[in-house]
């Protein structure tokens, strides 16, 4: 019974956060967006850290290693904003802690 309770609460709140932006006045949409890259996009921390690591050592076993733990704490630092983030969602004085509001893809260009 319980987990069934539990299974019905987050139904209901994945699907108020997918709904949430058609009825959101204009400043509430940024707020939405933000809790949208964060709690849904935090894990994309994880190939950036190791792309970033392997670049600036060129050394692919350090980006798998420390990159590999960079992006696991980047990603969950990311993702527990995002919660926050969308607990807070209804609160104008709240700004979200973690800059930038969307992870950023590292540039791809290869050092020479």
């Amino acid at each position: 019974m319980k987990k069934m309770a539990i299974y019905a609460l987050t139904i209901c709140f994945v699907l108020s956060v997918m709904f949430a932006p058609a009825t959101a006045q204009t400043d509430d949409k940024d707020k939405i967006e933000t809790v949208h890259n964060n709690a849904l996009l935090g894990w994309t921390e994880i190939p950036k850290a190791v792309s970033a690591v392997t670049k600036d050592s060129d050394n692919p076993f350090l980006g798998l290693t420390i990159g590999l733990w960079k992006g696991v704490i980047n990603a969950f630092a990311r993702t527990v904003s995002g919660v926050g983030d969308a607990v807070t969602l209804h609160n104008p004085e709240y700004k979200s802690v973690i800059k930038p509001s969307m992870v950023e893809i590292p540039d791809t260009k290869v050092k020479k």
